[in-house]
């Protein structure tokens, strides 16, 4: 077997460890009896001059399952050994819990959210992570250092969103729910982040001048992932239609918005290393401009691993470079592989861009103007294996979202960019800034017109109680079948 194609299967079995784990409880034990037998055997035939390398293969695929097995229990067992989780639902009073607020925080229709790392309790130097439910108001921000009085308690699921496990891949096991809190120092977090949130505010100001809801929130949401200014009946809508995720800074929009970047720079005539060096930067000031939320840096992070090795290699396979990028995230933290949506969305909507977009691009739209053909390729290729994930965890069945997401994905990176030029023209020139924001107001107008419209269309959607795992059981390993076949009928190894 070639070194590439064992490196790949070492990869994929890895990641088939974490998996395994993630929703069964396997001993250690096993395979590391598999192990132990298949290295037993390979000795065996060695002494016996007649080496199998099946068996060693055999051995080193097993030895990747174990490495992702004790990736992900290691994993979990910070989860046992996290000193603030064991104060979780005490009985006695109220603790005192100094730290400092690590993130922007998390603004709701009548609260705020926010993530402090603790730096002591009740006047003992103590290390956490603490996720705080408080009023909407008095406003926090960034860098505050805070004493915060209150009852820790293990974060509960909701009835269709497991939140503990949400919060548990941001290594948080504790919360409180309307501590009092008291602000005792201002600009404590790192200076980088400071000015990259001030950065952000400016740009706030600049575009709630010139536009209101809702075409305000969807901006907002389209670039910083923020709903708050969403209208309640607007954010059903784009459920019912199949068009929630694009209104999240996901790992999805990010992709495509790298992908489609990078193809209209190779169109215009530059080398793969120039194109993608363009794309990781544009898209690197992106998810800083933004703020950069977890969500972002692990899909910048999966991106640009992809982008380096194919300019680096023009030969290396791009699945194998997806894998490999996957795995260096999965190291750093196995439970996104189940808890993390954003990461989710991220490597399907990048497997799809790679095995499917030639085949639109060169089959489905061959006769249409270049940049049409890529924007239409990449927007139906990164949908083929993120519909089913999507449905499965928003409970809704939009049977015009392949129509919608074709009519809607190729303005948005578009439209983002045009924000941001907007908001930094409007910092220094409200003119300019003007101008430009009446070419946003069209865009959202246009995304709000085609989600209207839509769901005027009968029997455009369809609305479950609850999904079983079971769907995506059934579908992914038929998408799978497909693509393979495709890839065999341009004969192409799929591996």
């Amino acid at each position: 077997m070639a070194k590439g194609k064992l490196f790949f299967l070492f990869c994929l079995v890895f990641v088939g460890g974490i998996f395994v784990n993630s929703f069964f409880n396997i001993s250690w034990q096993i395979p590391t009896g598999l192990l132990i037998l298949s290295l037993v055997l390979s000795l065996a035939s060695f002494l016996s001059f007649k080496l199998d390398k099946r068996l060693l293969i055999f051995a080193v695929l097993v030895f990747a399952f174990i490495l992702g097995t004790v990736c992900y229990q290691s994993e979990s067992e910070k989860i046992l050994e996290s000193q603030l989780r064991s104060f979780n639902d005490s009985d006695s009073e109220k603790i005192t819990l100094v730290g400092i607020i690590n993130d922007e925080p998390d603004l709701k229709e009548s609260s705020q959210q926010l993530r402090i790392k603790v730096e002591s309790l009740n006047n003992i130097e103590i290390k956490g992570n603490l996720q705080v439910i408080t009023s909407k108001y008095p406003s926090y921000r960034y860098g505050d250092k805070v004493k915060i009085q209150g009852k820790l308690k293990t974060p509960e699921n909701f009835e269709k969103f497991n939140y503990q496990g949400y919060l548990q891949k941001e290594r948080i096991y504790s919360m409180m729910i309307f501590p009092d809190i008291e602000v005792l120092e201002f600009e404590k977090g790192n200076p980088i982040r400071q000015i990259l949130f001030s950065f952000k505010f400016k740009f706030d100001e600049v575009w709630q001048k010139f536009l209101s809801p809702p075409h305000l929130g969807i901006f907002e949401a389209l670039v910083f992932g923020e709903e708050e200014n969403i209208p309640k009946a607007w954010k059903e809508k784009l459920n019912l239609s199949g068009t929630r995720h694009l209104t999240a800074v996901s790992g999805m929009n990010i992709t495509i918005i790298s992908f489609l970047l990078t193809g209209i720079l190779l169109g215009l005539g530059l080398w793969r290393q120039q194109a993608s060096l363009i794309s990781l930067i544009s898209i690197w000031l992106y998810i800083l401009m933004i703020g950069a939320p977890s969500s972002g840096l692990r899909a910048g992070l999966m991106v640009s691993l992809f982008l380096i090795i194919q300019a680096l290699g023009k030969s290396i396979d791009g699945l194998r470079s997806l894998l490999f990028s996957a795995v260096v995230l999965l190291i750093e933290n196995p439970l996104i592989l189940k808890f993390d949506i954003g990461f989710q969305l991220s490597f399907l909507a990048m497997a799809g861009l790679i095995s499917w977009q030639p085949f639109f691009k060169e089959k489905v739209f061959k006769k249409l103007p270049e940049l049409l053909k890529l924007s239409l390729a990449a927007t139906l290729a990164s949908q083929v294996f993120t519909l089913p994930i999507l449905i499965y965890n928003f409970g809704y069945i939009s049977l015009i979202s392949p129509l919608t997401n074709v009519l809607l994905v190729p303005i948005i990176p578009y439209l983002t960019m045009i924000g941001f030029v907007f908001g930094s023209l409007g910092i220094i020139f409200s003119f300019f800034a003007k101008i430009l924001s009446w070419f946003l107001w069209l865009g959202t107008s246009y995304i709000l017109l085609v989600v209207d419209l839509s769901l005027k269309i009968p029997f455009s959607h369809l609305v479950f109680e609850s999904i079983s795992a079971i769907f995506l059981l059934i579908v992914y390993p038929l998408l799978i079948l497909i693509t393979w076949k495709i890839k065999l009928m341009k004969k192409q190894n799929f591996i």
